[in-house]
């Protein structure tokens, strides 16, 4: 069997498989359409962070054996 056009097809057909799998990744992903909306989605993204960096142990209220 001739081994470098053996790897060579491999190399190929992952390159296209790659390809394709990264298309599909990124027609999730959302784009602003104009750079006064991707400031604004900043703000938000900022927010949003905040909040999530929250200590939930803090929020609750202790346990008391009884």
């Amino acid at each position: 069997m001739n081994w470098p056009l053996f790897w060579a097809l491999i190399l190929a057909f992952g390159v296209v498989i790659s390809n394709l799998l990264l298309i599909k990744h990124a027609a999730k992903l959302k784009m602003p359409s104009s750079p006064k909306q991707a400031e604004g989605n900043k703000d938000n993204v900022t927010k949003q962070h905040n909040t999530t960096l929250r200590n939930p142990v803090h929020d609750q209220t202790p346990n008391s054996p009884e």
